[in-house]
């Protein structure tokens, strides 16, 4: 008789795992096909995906959602959105609550909290935050004290992952001598010439 209880017992937990895999599966594939609508311009399928997704916790449906409702001014429920997301460590999600603080939109602005969040989303390798932290640093913005060395340094990580616009400002500055570069005309026009080649030709 325990012997049966136990295989009884066995089996059960074993088809609850099996559901609660299948469902964590199911919320994912539902936030990827909302993303995935969003971005193809299907956007009352994607709000609904993405809904559903968000409602069940998946980080990456909740920082789209959110992005759609501030896009529309829905600012409380993107605020709200954007930080579910950014307490998971969601790159995208912690940049976006950041711009919501930096604009006082769901939320008081507040450029200190706003510096926090996009030091986080950045140090993950998210490319408009390591931008923006560049900036932040070059100008002396977001609670973040001016520091040309690490505007300079963030500008070239943010130019190793492949964004123009950091491409576009360590051009200049290797140019003019800005970001307490020397003066570099070599270096300036080989960003230049990276800047102005044709997508496919740096393939």
């Amino acid at each position: 008789m325990m012997l049966k209880l136990k295989i009884f017992f066995a089996v059960l937990s074993l088809v609850t795992t099996t559901v609660v895999i299948a469902e964590e599966q199911d919320y994912i594939e539902q936030g990827e096909k909302g993303i995935e609508a969003f971005k193809e311009g299907r956007l009352i399928e994607a709000m609904g995906l993405l809904q559903q997704s968000a409602d069940k916790g998946y980080a990456p449906a909740q920082a789209s959602l959110a992005f759609i409702l501030d896009s529309s001014e829905e600012d409380k429920a993107a605020f709200e959105l954007y930080k579910k997301s950014a307490l998971q460590q969601y790159p995208p999600g912690q940049y976006g609550l950041s711009t919501m603080y930096m604009k006082g939109e769901g939320v008081s602005a507040n450029q200190v909290i706003a510096g926090r969040w996009m030091k986080l989303s950045a140090r993950q390798g998210h490319v408009p935050a390591m931008r923006a932290i560049a900036l932040a640093y070059e100008y002396g913005t977001l609670g973040i004290d001016k520091d040309l060395s690490m505007a300079s340094e963030w500008f070239h990580e943010c130019h190793d992952k492949g964004d123009m616009s950091c491409s576009r400002r360590l051009s200049r500055a290797y140019g003019t001598g800005d970001l307490g570069f020397a003066v570099n005309m070599e270096k300036a026009k080989e960003l230049y010439e990276l800047i102005n080649t044709p997508t496919e030709e740096k393939k």
